[in-house]
């Protein structure tokens, strides 16, 4: 089973995805494409970064979606016997790199991959975000790409809905964590109810 938590940089994905994979025994993936290079380690991948600027020098959106797709194939296929959880995954890509010319691409991932079991969009202004990257750590370079201020909620959800994802849409701009993690816990019992993959 796949489990994939998206939103824009600040909203709490990865505080959830550890949450999902510490309480319910899911195999917690970071930065899939990373895999490629060394095994996910957060350290030593300058041949990763050189190939990844290759990439966006180019500015092709088609070539982009396949470059970052290729690391959820990757981990999908050597996680296949194991229950993960993906701090980022299709919804992600498209908003990054998803266009009219580069929608083929996420049609082909989606038919030959499949689409995640559930995918989890979690929802904050920009405004909050970015208060939130700030509580973190005030020199995060994210504060100050312009990039990460956009809204970003239109164009993920219009990809969910396009391409039918199961999904739920947790709004965290006025909840706690433990709210959210509540909001989680309710629907990985609604998933357990349906399959036996679950490990707890």
């Amino acid at each position: 089973m796949i489990i994939a938590v998206e939103g824009m940089d600040g909203v709490g994905k990865t505080e959830i995805a550890r949450y999902i994979s510490n309480k319910y025994g899911f195999t917690f993936i970071e930065k899939p494409l990373h895999y490629f290079y060394n095994d996910g380690a957060e350290q030593n991948y300058a041949d990763l970064m050189k190939v990844a600027n290759r990439m966006y020098d180019i500015n092709d959106d088609v070539l982009k979606s396949w470059y970052i797709a290729l690391g959820n194939i990757y981990v999908a296929k050597m996680f296949s016997d194991e229950n993960i959880v993906i701090d980022r995954h299709l919804v992600s890509n498209y908003y990054w790199n998803g266009s009219n010319i580069s929608e083929p691409v996420f049609r082909a991932l989606i038919e030959t991959s499949g689409t995640p079991e559930l995918t989890i969009l979690l929802y904050a202004t920009p405004k909050t975000r970015m208060q939130r990257l700030a509580r973190r750590n005030k020199k995060d370079p994210d504060l100050f790409d312009l990039e990460k201020k956009d809204d970003g909620y239109d164009k993920m959800i219009g990809f969910i809905q396009k391409f039918k994802l199961p999904h739920i849409v947790i709004d965290t701009e006025n909840k706690t964590l433990d709210e959210v993690k509540e909001i989680v816990d309710y629907e990985m019992q609604k998933l357990r109810g349906c399959t036996k993959k679950l490990t707890k």
